[in-house]
């Protein structure tokens, strides 16, 4: 590889890159330099939750006086500059440096390559390509105090780069990373690491055009197959790539599951009025009881989506967003949630928040 490279890991809150945050960043650069580590500490600004810290050893303690993410940005940009992202799950990792970096308004696009699918394709003959089964097939070293932390697990990623090299020729290694970073030919404008952090779950998108204005907004039981396929655009229709052309930016939200990417699709239609969605006529003689004391909660996955009076409030994924829901009050009717929810609610697992228990996560 020409480039510098960059070992990364993270250790996190928990897995939603939009609602928990670092807690630990760990990289291992090699360049014309040597091999440099770094790790630092970093403030979520919000409780780890028990198994979190029983997983990582990371507590709430540790990270009580380290420095937010604003204050080391700097300085993880600055290390990661110029360098190829490599990350075991890289979708994982670059979404949360993403995430992190956009909230600081700090431009984040390096070049990514993900050892999960270069395991793969080395060997197709193997189920398993997590850590665990990396560091028993290639016989990686790591103390047991150093598993689940942000370096041990950088360290580890560059051990079995070391141990591919070591099997096979260094232009059959970058062959393969080639083609994993390429499969989609997206427009120069676009982040080229898209096709490696889209994440394959349920959720909605938005396509921006310039000024970021919204141009669509759609639901998906995959984000990333159904963002990327919009840039597949040989025999599509002329409206289909136009939108692809104008497209400057997209974001992305997963939702817990297909019930959410409807709702939260019909909100952020509602909200955003993007240019190519069509919106239907709003029944406004339309009325219907609500058949519950006051606001349920909709689970799915780790998410819980509150509703009330047949209206979306939003979705929460620990108790302090839940309540902050549930403060505002009772609703206006609203028929779009109505006609989403109306004959599929009794196959929902449905929580009642009219008095809401200690806990619901």
């Amino acid at each position: 590889m020409s480039l510098p490279l960059a070992f990364v890991d993270l250790e996190t809150t928990g897995t939603t890159a939009a609602f928990d945050r670092i807690t630990e960043i760990g990289i291992v650069r090699v360049d014309e330099t040597g091999v440099n580590e770094w790790h630092r500490l970093v403030n979520p600004g919000r409780p780890i939750p028990p198994m979190i810290q029983s997983l990582t050893g990371i507590s709430n303690e540790m990270v009580r006086s380290a420095p937010p993410f604003a204050d080391v940005a700097a300085e993880v940009a600055e290390r990661l500059q110029g360098c190829l992202f490599i990350a075991h799950n890289a979708r994982f990792d670059y979404g949360f440096l993403r995430a992190e970096f956009e909230r600081v308004g700090m431009p984040f696009r390096p070049g990514v390559l993900c050892t999960v699918r270069l395991s793969r394709r080395l060997y197709p003959e193997h189920r398993r390509h997590n850590l665990d089964s990396l560091i028993e097939r290639h016989s990686l070293v790591i103390a047991e105090q150093d598993r689940h932390r942000a370096l041990g697990d950088a360290k580890l990623v560059w051990q079995f780069w070391q141990s591919i090299h070591g099997e096979f020729p260094a232009e059959h290694i970058q062959g393969i990373a080639d083609v994993l970073s390429a499969r989609v030919r997206l427009p120069d404008y676009l982040d080229p690491a898209l096709p490696d952090v889209l994440p394959d779950a349920h959720g909605v998108y938005v396509l921006y055009g310039d000024q970021r204005e919204p141009l669509f907004v759609g639901r998906a039981d995959n984000i990333r197959s159904k963002v990327l396929a919009h840039f597949k655009v040989a025999g599509a229709p002329a409206k289909a790539v136009r939108m692809a052309e104008q497209t400057r930016h997209i974001d992305w939200k997963e939702t817990g599951g297909a019930i959410g990417a409807l709702l939260h699709e019909m909100e952020m239609v509602q909200r955003l009025a993007p240019r190519h969605n069509r919106r239907g006529r709003r029944a406004t003689d339309v009325t219907a009881d609500w058949p519950y004391a006051g606001a349920i909660g909709i689970r799915e996955g780790h998410a819980i989506h509150v509703i009330n009076n047949w209206h979306f409030l939003g979705t929460a994924y620990q108790d302090e967003g839940l309540w902050a829901l549930l403060d505002s009050g009772r609703p206006d009717f609203d028929y779009e949630v109505y006609r989403i929810l109306r004959d599929r609610l009794a196959l929902l697992r449905v929580v009642d928040l009219s008095q809401p228990p200690n806990s619901d996560f």
